[in-house]
């Protein structure tokens, strides 16, 4: 099987958690008014049907791309950060996010939501 591009080790995937903190986290804090989420989970299972039903709905998909967004409500306007997940294709060269498509979010939270690499 080959290894796919970018994988890291475990001391690797701890720094990039540790500067977040260190160069992220307080601002992200402040702007939620609490402590901010560093982190989201999804099940395999969710990602392998994410995988299959936008390769199913888009054939020209090639990839997909993470997003940081802020999820709010009308009892918490300033919400907690999240990620989310948009198909991508390439045109002229460059990885495009493929207009109209679905995406996926709801991902779980950390626990507790600061807590950073590994938990």
């Amino acid at each position: 099987m080959p290894e796919p591009k970018g994988i890291i080790t475990a001391a690797e995937a701890k720094k990039l958690s540790d500067n977040w903190k260190n160069l992220r986290a307080s601002e992200t804090d402040r702007a939620a008014g609490q402590p901010d989420n560093c982190s989201c989970w999804y099940s395999f299972q969710d990602m392998q049907d994410f995988l299959d039903l936008i390769k199913a709905e888009n054939p020209n998909v090639n990839g997909v791309r993470f997003y940081m967004g802020v999820k709010t409500s009308a009892g918490d306007p300033k919400g907690l950060a999240n990620i989310f997940m948009v198909p991508t294709t390439e045109k002229d060269g460059i990885n495009r996010d493929i207009p109209n498509a679905r995406g996926m979010d709801r991902g779980d939270l950390g626990d507790p939501p600061q807590s950073g690499y590994p938990q």
